[in-house]
């Protein structure tokens, strides 16, 4: 009490300034003691939660490329698609052999030969040149080619030479004109392909 009686014998703004020393001590001591580690964990919630935004930005990114990239894929696939269509795999050989067989029976025309040659290579595709030999007339020849022309596989035709055949009777008709050319159709390498297009079936 000794010591409180002496802070009243002093000069008011003596006392006040005591006053505000202990309570600036109790204040520094309250601040360290309790709110600097409070401080300190919202500091590092602060950072936590920076980290985490740019995570979850990151993230959002991330699937945006990803939805872009399964966008393209999905594109290429159908892209892809559309050239198996016009492009036989090899397996499909006798398919388009089948396929030029039915055409030239559609045209009225006689399918005396068919003769595959070897195929020619490419990065991701291959040639498969098909020698061919037809008897019929002009407007039979032409029938057949336009239908080539028309057919869902791609199917290119060179070297055509016409020859007058029978020119008198029945068969001035239907075989006044023999036709050789070469069908050159594209297979897509999907697989290992072999070096040469396997045998032709003989033609019925």
């Amino acid at each position: 009490m000794a010591g409180f009686k002496d802070l009243t014998k002093l000069k008011w703004y003596y006392q006040v300034l005591i006053v505000a020393v202990i309570c600036g001590g109790l204040l520094a001591g309250v601040w360290y003691q309790f709110l600097t580690p409070k401080q300190a964990e919202i500091e590092m919630k602060t950072m936590q939660d920076d980290e985490l935004q740019k995570t979850i930005a990151k993230s959002k990114q991330q699937q945006i490329q990803l939805a872009q990239i399964k966008k393209q894929a999905i594109e290429l696939q159908a892209q892809l698609d559309r050239l198996k269509t016009v492009l036989p795999l090899e397996k499909e050989t006798d398919q388009v052999l089948r396929m030029v067989q039915a055409t030239a029976a559609m045209s009225a025309l006689q399918l005396k030969r068919v003769s595959p040659r070897a195929t020619i290579d490419h990065d991701v595709y291959m040639e498969w040149p098909i020698d061919l030999e037809v008897l019929g007339t002009y407007h039979n020849v032409s029938a057949f080619l336009d239908r080539l022309r028309l057919l869902d596989r791609i199917v290119n035709t060179t070297g055509l030479n016409l020859t007058s055949r029978a020119s008198e009777g029945e068969a001035a008709y239907t075989a006044s004109v023999g036709a050789t050319l070469t069908a050159t159709t594209f297979m897509y390498k999907d697989e290992p392909l072999a070096s040469a297009a396997p045998p032709a079936k003989p033609v019925k």
